[in-house]
């Protein structure tokens, strides 16, 4: 994993922004010129990656309405790389490749969409490249969608199929304006990244709400459990750069493409976008205004920030790939001790587990221990503490937790 993350090309993801900036426009309404043009570059420079990379175009023609003013055929570039032991669980990580400018049914006037969203594919293609060699143990797609800024239509149609396939989504999280470090009012921050995790309870039975409520595990939803480990994995692999919790489902008013994937049941999918938003480079026409330059311009992208931002995704993406699944059956001994007793099955894969706990105050986990067994005693109070249980493999890598009481 380490060596994955020092292979991260600052060359390579400007390469793909300028790229993909080139041309004209990749309104999803764009046709030939545009949106068609983009996939087929996309497709043929994931191709280019070679090793156990399955790259396709997912093609359906999009019914006119909403924010499509006629019928188009439009297509997600996907890129999949498949498990070994269940390739029935899956990763998924994406940008959307379309983009925009003021008027969001034009779709003819220059739109470069460098920072929105030819940052967060540059992102997911950095990705795809790197890990194209590995044999993951789940399946890990790597996918370009289109029809986000007509309402999420390309990762729409992706979860769709994934749950008509019967698909268990492990984790879903998407990378929409992750470029730039500079705020409008010009305060750079290029150290962390937020990522957005909704608290929704998608599908929640009635007796698990009781549960839930009952044992304080409120905070504890599949996407916010997500969000932890991601920002685990930038801490212990990524120096200098943080991963910033950020608790709720998107920015106000806002929606990226995780939203779909949470639509339609699929509950770990969160949203990464940087801190310092510069209006004047998202959904803007070319123009010039009293000497400012409005656009959304390859020259307004920190390609040192979106390297640091890549060098994230790698770290938590292979490390969940590479990583055993999230252990069942974990309980919590009820009784009068002061200590806790926690129990979990043996999950196939796993070399150790690690134990995680905070305080019923804290929103991220404050200590750990590991242990060989499937038991662990510890000297904390049940009354005080929630817990989580994950598996470690035999390189070391820490999968998703399971929270007890969830």
């Amino acid at each position: 994993m380490r060596q994955l993350i020092t292979q991260v090309s600052r060359v390579r993801l400007e390469n793909t922004v300028r790229s993909l900036a080139t041309i004209p426009t990749r309104h999803t309404l764009s046709g030939a010129r545009g949106a068609d043009a983009a996939a087929a570059w996309l497709e043929r420079e994931l191709k280019s990656y070679g090793g156990n990379l399955q790259v396709a175009q997912q093609r359906w023609v999009q019914a006119a309405g909403g924010r499509m003013t006629k019928a188009v055929e439009i297509g997600n570039v996907l890129a999949t790389l498949p498990g070994t032991d269940s390739p029935e669980r899956v990763l998924v990580v994406s940008g959307h490749y379309d983009s925009r400018v003021t008027d969001v049914l034009d779709a003819s006037s220059p739109a470069p969409g460098a920072n929105d969203d030819a940052s967060g594919v540059a992102v997911v293609l950095e990705c795809a490249r790197l890990m194209a060699g590995m044999r993951p143990r789940c399946t890990v797609m790597f996918a370009a969608v289109t029809g986000e800024e007509q309402s999420l239509l390309g990762s729409a149609q992706l979860a769709k199929s994934l749950k008509e396939q019967g698909k268990s989504i492990v984790a879903m999280a998407t990378y929409d304006i992750v470029g730039n470090s500079v705020s409008e009012a010009g305060k750079r921050d290029d150290k962390h990244i937020r990522v957005f995790s909704t608290s929704d309870e998608l599908g929640e039975l009635a007796t698990q709400a009781t549960r839930r409520k009952s044992l304080g595990t409120d905070g504890d939803s599949p996407a916010r459990t997500l969000a932890r480990a991601i920002a685990d994995s930038a801490r212990r692999q990524v120096k200098g750069f943080s991963v910033a919790l950020t608790l709720r489902n998107d920015r106000y008013g806002r929606g990226g493409d995780h939203s779909a994937f949470l639509a339609v049941g699929f509950p770990a999918s969160v949203r990464f976008t940087e801190p310092g938003e510069d209006w004047r480079h998202q959904h803007q026409d070319l123009r010039v205004e009293k000497g400012t330059k409005y656009g959304d311009l390859p020259e307004f992208v920190d390609y040192n920030y979106l390297t640091r931002v890549a060098q994230v995704a790698v770290a938590w993406l292979s490390e969940l790939a590479q990583a055993p699944p999230a252990p069942v059956r974990v309980s919590l001994k009820q009784n009068l001790s002061a200590q806790t007793t926690l129990q979990w099955a043996a999950v196939d894969g796993a070399v150790t587990y690690e134990v995680l706990w905070r305080r019923t105050t804290e929103f991220d986990w404050s200590g750990s221990k590991s242990f060989t067994t499937t038991q662990a005693i510890l000297p904390l109070s049940k009354d005080d503490y929630l817990f989580g249980v994950r598996a470690i493999g035999p390189q070391g890598a820490r999968g998703l937790p399971a929270v007890v009481g969830r």
